[in-house]
């Protein structure tokens, strides 16, 4: 596993949110949620299973509503498959699946090698095909005579 660097700096949960991009307040609505945030985000009994449907329900809202996502979705890609040292099935899984609906959507292979696989296999098929034929048609040959 490889070993991460940690920032030392720390902030806790009222310095991180009370960093704004401009002056402006909050609506009052806001507030409170950010107050409630905060206030999880302290508690010293903690558990990632009590947070995390929380804050998810806070990104679905977000999503349905703007059509993006608060943050860069690859970047939390990368860094989480980071975290867990680029697990081997995981990455496959997700190449995999990127690769299809590439394909589904674009219609076309996204690797070219991709492409010369299929069209190996499409071959193979053909020769399969006229293999059985070959055979049935000495079969038949031999039954003639």
């Amino acid at each position: 596993m490889k070993s991460h660097k940690h920032n030392n700096i720390v902030l806790n949960a009222e310095d991180k949110f009370g960093q704004s991009r401009d002056n402006r307040s909050p609506p009052e609505d806001l507030t409170r949620l950010g107050e409630r945030a905060i206030k999880l985000l302290n508690d010293k009994n903690l558990e990632v299973s009590k947070v995390r449907p929380f804050f998810w329900s806070l990104v679905e809202t977000y999503v349905d509503r703007f059509q993006l996502y608060p943050f860069d979705a690859s970047k939390a890609l990368f860094n989480q498959l980071e975290l867990s040292d680029y697990p081997e099935d995981t990455v496959l899984r997700l190449v995999k699946q990127l690769e299809s609906q590439f394909e589904k959507s674009h219609g076309r292979p996204l690797r070219k090698s991709t492409l010369l696989v299929c069209q190996h296999a499409a071959l193979d098929d053909e020769i399969q095909e006229l293999r059985a034929s070959l055979k049935y048609a000495a079969m038949v040959a031999e039954s003639d005579e």
